[in-house]
């Protein structure tokens, strides 16, 4: 069992509820396409994680963190202005859905190759994932 085990659960359990990076409201700057692609992306491999979240490494749990605080900074940003740091914010949410897709995009797969037919919610997870570009 992977030693980060029971974070990786929490971790993953929070990341799945959390709302989409991208907000539908009128600043063009906050509603970022890209954003909600990363977070689809990212939601579909932790579909698959979440089945078996001790399959996620500690670089997954890692990637998730460091989204997390992200997330925290873009929200916080949010709240007191509208300034340029807060573009750059968004930049680094954006680079860090897709780290942490690629990250544990390598564990679900491998999860999806060897468990497969252990777990039954497991092949529509992995079908998911396989369908994104």
């Amino acid at each position: 069992m992977n030693r980060c085990a029971l974070p990786a659960v929490a971790l993953l359990a929070v990341t799945l509820a959390m709302p989409s990076v991208a907000r539908a409201d009128d600043d063009e700057a906050s509603a970022s396409p890209a954003n909600n692609e990363a977070a689809i992306a990212l939601n579909k491999v932790l579909q698959v994680l979440q089945q078996d979240p001790s399959s996620a490494s500690d670089a997954c749990v890692d990637a998730l963190k460091e989204l997390h605080k992200t997330q925290d900074i873009v929200a916080t940003d949010e709240a007191r202005s509208k300034d340029q740091d807060l573009a750059v914010a968004r930049d680094v949410l954006e680079s860090d859905y897709e780290d942490a897709t690629q990250i544990c995009g390598a564990d679900a797969r491998t999860l999806c190759r060897t468990s497969s037919g252990k777990l039954p919610k497991l092949p529509p997870a992995c079908a998911a994932i396989h369908a994104q570009p």
